[in-house]
C-alpha cells in the first residue's frame, strides 16, 4: 500500500480555502435569495465547479440546489481519489455507494413513473459508477426488470422483493438495508487499510452508527407495528458504543422514556441535551455530537488518513448547512431562525 498522504494532503490544502467560517456563515445568513448565495460560491475552490450547471439547471429544477451540494461532493471525492493509493483508492470507492444508492432510487422511481429522466444531468454518477449500468437499468419497463439487474449487483440483498409501492414510498426497510450494506462496504474497505488508518475510521464510523441505531430503535417503537426481534435486525452490529448485550438492551426497552433512562451515565448522554424525554433525537444534534467527539480529534496535514477525513467530515456538515439555509429561505426565516437549525462547528 502506498501509505504516503502528502499529496492527497496538499490537495486538500488549496480546497480547505473553501471550508466556511464565521464571516462566510454570517454573509450567507443575510441573503434572502438563493441566487446570492450562488454568486456568493463562484469563486470558493469547493463549489466553483459545479455552478455553472447550476445555473444552467435551476430554473427548471425546484431541488438543483441540493443536487448541487451532492455532485459537489462526488466531485470532490474523485479528485481525492487520484492522490491516493490501492486500498485507500478503495475506501473512497466505498465511500461512494451512497451517492449510488441515491441514483438507483432516482432512476428505480422514474420507472415506477414511467418517467424518462436524463441521467447526465439527474444522476449524481453517471458514467463513473463502478456497480450498475445506469443506462441499461433506465431502459427497465418495470420494476421486475430492473430489480433482475440489480440481481448481479451488490445490492441484490438490500433490494430483493422491492414493490413499486416501495419505491414510491421509500419504505423505511429500504433505506435501512441501503444503510447496512454502505456500512458493511466500508467496514471490508477498511479492514485493507493501515492499523493507523483503520483506528481512524473505526473510530468514526463507530460513533455514526451508534446514532443511527438509537435513532432507528427510538423511531420504531414509535412509529412501526414492529416485533423487538424485527428492530433488532435492521440494527447495525459494529457500533462504538451502543452493540452487544447493550444494544439488545435498547432494542428490548418498552419505550423511548426507558432508551433514555438506560442512555444515562453512558457516554452518548450528551446526545439527550435539549430534548424531552422519549423525543426522537434531532438529527442536527446527531450531527453535532459526530463532530464534537470525532473531528476535533482528527490531525491536520499529518501523514495519515486523519486529513483526508477530517476534510470530509468539515466539507459534509458544510453542505448540510448550506441545504438547510437553503431551505429556510424558501420558508423566509430570519437570520436567527436560521442559525438555530445549523449544525455548529464551533
Amino acid at each position: 500500500m502506498g501509505n504516503n498522504f502528502h499529496a492527497v494532503n496538499a490537495k486538500i490544502g488549496v480546497l480547505k480555502k473553501g471550508i466556511f467560517n464565521d464571516d462566510d456563515y454570517n454573509k450567507l445568513l443575510s441573503f434572502s435569495k438563493r441566487e446570492d448565495v450562488i454568486n456568493y460560491l463562484k469563486n470558493n475552490p469547493i463549489y466553483k465547479d459545479q455552478i455553472q450547471d447550476y445555473e444552467e439547471n435551476s430554473p427548471r429544477n425546484r431541488y438543483a440546489m441540493e443536487f448541487m451540494i451532492h455532485k459537489t461532493e462526488t466531485e470532490i471525492f474523485r479528485k481525492l481519489e487520484h492522490f491516493l493509493f490501492s486500498e485507500d483508492k478503495m475506501l473512497v470507492e466505498a465511500m461512494l455507494t451512497r451517492y449510488e444508492f441515491e441514483d438507483i432510487k432516482i432512476i428505480l422511481r422514474s420507472i415506477v413513473e414511467n418517467e424518462k429522466i436524463n441521467l447526465a444531468k439527474e444522476t449524481l454518477m453517471y458514467k463513473t459508477s463502478n456497480h450498475v449500468d445506469y443506462d441499461k437499468l433506465a431502459k427497465c419497463e418495470s420494476i421486475h426488470q430492473a430489480l433482475d439487474i440489480l440481481k448481479g449487483t451488490i445490492y441484490r440483498r438490500a433490494l430483493v422483493s422491492l414493490t413499486d409501492e416501495d419505491v414510491l414510498r421509500l419504505h423505511f426497510h429500504v433505506e435501512m438495508n441501503l444503510d447496512s450494506l454502505y456500512f458493511i462496504a466500508v467496514k471490508k474497505a477498511t479492514e485493507k487499510l493501515s492499523k493507523s488508518s483503520q483506528e481512524i475510521l473505526n473510530s468514526y464510523y463507530s460513533a455514526i452508527i451508534d446514532t443511527i441505531n438509537l435513532q432507528w430503535i427510538i423511531r420504531a417503537k414509535r412509529f412501526y407495528n414492529l416485533s423487538n426481534e424485527e428492530i433488532y435486525n435492521y440494527t447495525l452490529r459494529f457500533g462504538k458504543y451502543i452493540k452487544g448485550d447493550f444494544l439488545k438492551s435498547l432494542v428490548y426497552s418498552e419505550n423511548g422514556q426507558e432508551i433514555m433512562e438506560k442512555l444515562k451515565g453512558t457516554k452518548l448522554e450528551k446526545l439527550l441535551r435539549n430534548n424531552e424525554e422519549g423525543k426522537i433525537i434531532a438529527y442536527r444534534n446527531v450531527q453535532g455530537y459526530i463532530y464534537n467527539n470525532q473531528l476535533k480529534k482528527l490531525k491536520s496535514y499529518q501523514n495519515t488518513i486523519s486529513t483526508f477525513l477530517k476534510f470530509i467530515i468539515q466539507l459534509l456538515i458544510q453542505n448540510e448547512n448550506m441545504t438547510r439555509i437553503s431551505e429556510a429561505q424558501k420558508y423566509s426565516l430570519s437570520k436567527e431562525e436560521t442559525r438555530k437549525y445549523l449544525i455548529s462547528t464551533h
